[in-house]
């Protein structure tokens, strides 16, 4: 076989690819059409509005003027910083209620024996003036409760489970005198959990479609907490204070009284739904772009969330979209090893091989396809649709910051020390609650 390189072929590859990913449809087998989504962005808010509230802890959003304190240090990132957030919503009613019928879409598409906790989530987390956009599924008898501390469940999952690791030990220890349990699933459970909850679901499908692997993984945190709640950390974490301290440091409560009117802070939860934390917070990196999917990154090793929260049920959308766009440009790629071995130009041999060669990542990494970057634009995007926050609200945060019925932790929470532009305290800070190993075994696999 002629497996000369032919002349030009990096041009040729370079080129291919760029003609593939924009041609990508996002059509499933079946002839059910995927919602494409544009990138959009908002930009930072600067407004004129007098706080009704002079105390400290009740802090303001950038709709009544908020600006960040100068002696934080924080670059403006400008139109590059924006572009690479993906939320696909715009603020305001127009975005609010397109966030909400596009949940309230996916969840009706999943199992009838566990959609009705969404949608009655997605219905009670709507401002009261549209909770007509999204009727109950059904009448609930015993509302569950809204607070991420009453599913006491640590999940962690691994390829095998043979025995307890250091760290997940300590998280047990730390954990057990105030009723928290590990529920630790290996590949075969996990899949097996799955199957149960999603049996033939479109979930299901992307369960299957992926490697195993961090893809997986991925997607079965999210799923855990979506039906199940509680935290869930990656088994190279360890935890330095228990869950229940967690967001008790000097916590700052935004006032939300422009989306839920004056009587706001009488609705809150004692605890919140959602607890996550920042683990990137560009300052003023000049390279960040090369080294980060976001200038402003939610974590994800380590979340937690009371069951059928928007957010994760948003994340797992985004995940089975991803894998919709990732088939489609593999079903293009055949497309097009057909045709080129069909035609035979000069040098197909190794344009088809070079074609064969591709692996996934080429489509979307993993970062995208299920990982951090994916979780941020779901974590802003709910917070985005709901309470007009945007990413700028977050940046040089120090204190945890509770908006509505999720709390944001700083980067110290669940990244301390680190990247010095970011600027996160050691882990003796009294803001430290959990330590990454970053082992990243996923990095040696086939994705």
């Amino acid at each position: 076989m002629d497996m000369d390189r032919p002349t030009g072929s990096s041009t040729f590859f370079t080129e291919w690819l760029r003609r593939l990913r924009e041609s990508v449809i996002a059509v499933r087998p079946e002839g059910r059409q995927l919602m494409m989504e544009e990138e959009s962005y908002v930009p930072w808010i600067e407004g004129e509005m007098e706080s009704q509230d002079e105390l400290p802890m009740w802090g303001w959003s950038e709709a009544m003027g908020w600006k960040q304190h100068p002696d934080l240090g924080l670059a403006v990132l400008g139109e590059p910083a924006e572009e690479k957030f993906r939320l696909t919503v715009a603020a305001g009613q127009d975005g609010m209620i397109e966030y909400f019928t596009r949940l309230q879409s996916f969840a009706r598409s999943l199992p009838l024996a566990i959609r009705a906790p969404f949608i009655n989530s997605i219905h009670s987390h709507l401002p009261a003036s549209h909770r007509s956009l999204v009727p109950l599924d059904r009448v609930i008898q015993k509302r569950p409760s809204a607070s991420m501390i009453s599913y006491k469940n640590i999940h962690q999952t691994d390829r095998n489970e043979t025995t307890l690791g250091e760290e997940t030990q300590a998280w047990v220890n730390l954990n057990k005198p105030d009723g928290w349990a590990l529920n630790f699933l290996n590949d075969t459970a996990a899949a097996r959990w799955v199957t149960a909850h999603f049996a033939d679901s479109d979930i299901e499908w992307a369960w299957n479609y992926m490697h195993r692997g961090v893809l997986r993984a991925d997607l079965l945190r999210y799923l855990l907490l979506l039906v199940e709640g509680g935290v869930y950390s990656d088994i190279d974490t360890l935890p330095l204070r228990p869950i229940e301290q967690w967001g008790h440091t000097n916590p700052e409560y935004l006032d939300i009284s422009a989306t839920d009117g004056k009587s706001w802070r009488s609705l809150l939860t004692a605890s919140p739904a959602v607890i996550v934390a920042i683990d990137v917070d560009v300052h003023s990196h000049p390279d960040w772009a090369k080294g980060w999917p976001r200038p402003l990154g939610i974590c994800q090793w380590t979340i937690s969330s009371a069951p059928s929260h928007p957010i994760f049920l948003d994340a797992v959308r985004r995940v089975v979209n991803s894998t919709r766009i990732v088939e489609a440009w593999e079903n293009l790629r055949a497309q097009n090893i057909s045709r080129i071995e069909k035609a035979r130009p000069p040098g197909w041999q190794y344009q088809v091989t070079q074609l064969l060669s591709m692996r996934r990542s080429r489509a979307m990494n993993v970062m995208e396809w299920t990982g951090p970057g994916l979780f941020t634009d779901a974590v802003l995007a709910f917070l985005l649709t709901r309470y007009h926050v945007t990413w700028h609200r977050l940046r040089g945060l120090d204190h945890p910051l509770r908006v509505g019925d999720v709390m944001i932790l700083p980067i110290t929470a669940f990244s301390p020390g680190g990247e010095p532009d970011f600027r996160a305290e050691t882990s003796e800070s009294p803001q430290a609650n959990v330590v990454h190993g970053f082992r990243a075994s996923w990095k040696q696999e086939d994705v």
